[in-house]
């Protein structure tokens, strides 16, 4: 293939569509500030949304409802599968975007909501019902770090050796204030048998 048959703004399509753009990937993020308009609606020909928050520094690509001329569902295969999270999971989402908030209330000065894996454990071990081996419970709340990692709600960040993890800002998009309060009702009336 000719390179001038591709796109100046194709390495942010490319990337887009494997996950969410941040920022502190310059290269891309400044493409995309550059070319948003195109991208937009190169990606509407494809069935999928932009999701540009620039003040916040992050963009992703959804895929919304379609609908015909006369108001039938247009189905396209997904882009992605949906991942349906469990109850500690859920939990430590709603953790997180309660810290995100309480964050951005409180640090005009800051720009990265950063926690310490101790603090991540503090808030959520108590969820755990079983209290009989603190150490399989520090493995579990590994492991939802990881997979917080994995979904790009946290990324690890090492200083002087000591591991901390920033709340990225897209869990604001999956997670707004109203969904969250919903979520923790849910939580509260869910949280009398663990999953």
């Amino acid at each position: 293939m000719r390179a001038n048959l591709v796109a100046p703004y194709a390495a942010v399509v490319l990337k887009l569509l494997q996950g969410p753009l941040y920022h502190d990937d310059t290269y891309t993020w400044n493409l995309l500030l550059q070319y948003s308009e195109q991208i937009c609606l190169d990606c509407a020909k494809m069935g999928l949304e932009l999701q540009f928050y620039e003040e916040d520094g992050f963009a992703y690509l959804r895929q919304p409802a379609i609908e015909d001329d006369e108001g039938h569902a247009v189905e396209l295969p997904r882009l992605t599968r949906r991942i349906p999270l469990n109850y500690h999971m859920t939990f430590l989402c709603v953790l997180l975007r309660e810290q995100l908030l309480q964050f951005e209330a409180s640090n005009l000065e800051s720009t990265a909501c950063l926690l310490t894996r101790e603090h991540i454990h503090e808030l959520l071990l108590p969820s755990f019902f079983e209290r009989t081996n603190e150490l399989i419970l520090r493995n579990k709340v590994d492991a939802l770090i990881g997979q917080a990692m994995d979904l790009g709600f946290l990324k690890k960040r090492t200083h002087l050796g000591v591991d901390y993890f920033e709340v990225r800002r897209i869990l604001k998009a999956k997670v707004d204030v109203e969904q969250l309060n919903t979520l923790k009702e849910r939580l509260k009336a869910y949280g009398t048998t663990e999953q």
